[in-house]
């Protein structure tokens, strides 16, 4: 049995803590094998927002247009609260959005769909990949350095030599891997959390 997911998706579970796991990949098992699937994520359309408003002049309009079209529940809250962390840090950066490919990679029988959620130039021509934290929970940096090392291990297909970045959105706080980092310590930790959301994923009805 293979299992496909997104980088985002296997970060929310990674670092959810052992209490509610099974309750994370039921809910994740039927988004992704819904018939509607595609573009219906409660988190999409903010993200699309974020991504349009790195190449805008007035960046805060494209958030304003995901919060005016907010539907679900808690959505509306969601974008505003994200508004507010995320325009203040893009203007901080003074960047571009450029382009990422998507990747994979693949353990065992789980396959992570990897692309950043934004591609961003900075002004002395570095690049930064950036995988946006959109949930209320503060992000911790041991949680980020997971999403931090899915990166690095595609960077050189999604966004050739730029600086891999979590961004916690709400809170406008952007997290990169310390060198201090044991890397095999957390390439063995998301192996061992790979085998496990498989394990959930069959688990689950």
């Amino acid at each position: 049995m293979r299992v496909k997911i997104s980088a985002g998706s296997f970060m929310e579970y990674s670092t959810s803590g052992q209490r509610g796991r099974i309750a994370i990949v039921s809910e994740q098992k039927a988004v992704y094998l819904s018939e509607h699937f595609l573009g219906q994520g409660f988190y999409e359309p903010v993200r699309d927002a974020m991504r349009r408003a790195a190449n805008s002049a007035t960046p805060e309009l494209a958030l304003d247009a995901a919060i005016d079209r907010a539907n679900r529940r808690g959505q509306a809250q969601a974008f505003v609260e994200i508004k507010n962390g995320y325009l203040p840090w893009l203007a901080s950066r003074r960047a571009t959005g450029v382009p990422v490919v998507s990747s994979t990679w693949s353990c065992g029988d789980l396959v992570l769909t990897i692309k950043p959620h934004l591609g961003l130039r900075l002004r002395d021509g570095s690049t930064m990949a950036v995988l946006a934290y959109l949930k209320s929970q503060p992000l911790t940096q041991e949680s980020a350095n997971v999403g931090l090392r899915l990166l690095e291990y595609t960077i050189g297909t999604t966004l050739p030599e730029a600086t891999p970045i979590v961004l916690d959105a709400r809170r406008g706080r952007a997290f990169s891997m310390s060198r201090r980092t044991n890397t095999a310590k957390l390439d063995a930790l998301i192996i061992a959390e790979a085998a496990g959301y498989v394990a959930h994923w069959g688990a689950t009805a």
